[in-house]
């Protein structure tokens, strides 16, 4: 995290100090500099009501008001400042029936998840830590803040958190918290589905994608989950099966790669869909499986080159990716990363003729074939038959046109 945005916060603190009101970083930033990771967030919790922050700071946005959040915008960094609050009632498994202010931290951290999650910090570098959250860092532990069972009851969403933060750690899950999950699992299915996708995102996305898997299989949470239930019921949780995800860098290729393992390439839509992903993923993740049945089919150094034209050679290499750890060897004598390096026409629009060239040289009206036509040419130049030249281009186009009316 930038410096100027942790001393925006800590310029809060003061403030609010100044004031006559205790406060603290609170949640990711604390336990994600204990732990010496990037930080990513930065929130505040203070005994002040809305009312007095909104009064104290020059621009304050009210972005959470009824529930004792505002956003204030120190040296233009906007730091998020919550009242120390406690909630009550959660009938919809997702939001408290009731939220009241409190004047203690240790009474605002009693509400929050996890005893990672549960420590605040002061501006003199003083640790508030009532529930053990220090030494469940340094045992590498997730623990329920409390009895694991009502935080689950309160907000089913905890449950995928945990396993989250379980994968982006490396962290084992307290066996109270990970029975209370099991007992717990079919509540997830009252959390929205945008909300349940962005938490298997950053499961998937993390240095523990196949403990992702084997996690909500372990824990009874498939049969709830929109899509994965559909791609990972039935036999989908093989350990040993979902092991090369790690070795898979992007999110693509992991999604992809679940898809190719479980012999489910024609629900890449249904399941991306019922998801909530957005439609530049979903055409991402389908052209990349797509890509890896044609590797499937061994193709040869001309096919491999119209690929990484048609395609870019990114996509190319991400469905290779994908394919070499599937089958767990070199599926090509050549990579595509070499051949592309020979390649003389690397992108479409290297080659110096397009598509309006074509027609009015040939006389023909737009259409498919144009396209089909400059890969065609664009092929030939990396083969050698023919220069990158107009006058040579047009000639074999006027050929190949002939040969086929």
């Amino acid at each position: 995290m930038e410096q100027r945005i942790i001393d925006a916060g800590k310029s809060v603190l003061q403030a609010l100090e100044t004031a006559g009101h205790s406060a603290y970083f609170v949640g990711g930033y604390v336990r994600d500099t204990l732990l010496k990771r990037a930080v990513h967030d930065l929130d505040v919790a203070t005994s002040a009501r809305p009312e007095e922050v909104v009064r104290l700071f020059d621009k304050v946005i009210p972005t959470g008001l009824a529930h004792g959040t505002v956003t204030v915008v120190a040296g233009g960094v906007p730091v998020e400042v919550t009242t120390y609050r406690m909630e009550t009632g959660y009938q919809d498994h997702r939001r408290p029936d009731q939220v009241f202010f409190v004047r203690s931290i240790e009474q605002d951290l009693a509400r929050r998840d996890f005893t990672i999650n549960a420590m605040a910090l002061g501006l003199r570098g003083e640790i508030i830590d009532p529930y053990g959250g220090t030494e469940d860092l340094r045992r590498g532990i997730i623990r329920a803040v409390g009895e694991a069972e009502a935080r689950f009851q309160e907000d089913a969403l905890r449950m995928l958190r945990c396993l989250r933060f379980a994968c982006q750690l490396g962290f084992a899950i307290e066996e109270r918290t990970l029975s209370a999950i099991k007992r717990q699992a079919q509540s997830i299915k009252y959390i929205a589905v945008e909300r349940i996708n962005a938490e298997w995102r950053k499961a998937l996305d993390s240095s523990g994608p196949d403990r992702a898997v084997s996690l909500v299989c372990e824990t009874g949470l498939i049969p709830y989950l929109p899509g994965l239930n559909r791609l990972l019921a039935d036999g989908g949780c093989e350990k040993e099966a979902m092991l090369p995800l790690s070795r898979l860098s992007t999110l693509v290729e992991r999604w992809a790669y679940l898809f190719v393992a479980r012999g489910k390439q024609e629900e890449v839509e249904p399941v991306l869909r019922e998801l909530r992903n957005e439609k530049a993923f979903i055409r991402a993740c389908a052209e990349t499986v797509a890509l890896v049945n044609v590797f499937c089919q061994s193709p040869d150094d001309s096919k491999l080159q119209l690929m990484m034209l048609e395609y870019g050679f990114e996509k190319v290499a991400r469905a290779y990716a994908v394919y070499g750890v599937r089958s767990g060897e070199e599926p090509l004598a050549v990579e595509p990363g070499k051949l592309y390096e020979k390649m003389e026409i690397k992108k479409m629009n290297e080659l110096l003729i397009n598509g309006a060239d074509l027609q009015k040289a040939l006389e023909r009206k737009p259409g498919p074939w144009v396209r089909d036509l400059l890969l065609r040419l664009a092929r030939d130049v990396n083969a050698g038959q023919i220069l990158n030249e107009p006058h040579a281009l047009l000639s074999r186009a006027r050929v190949v046109v002939d040969e086929y009316t």
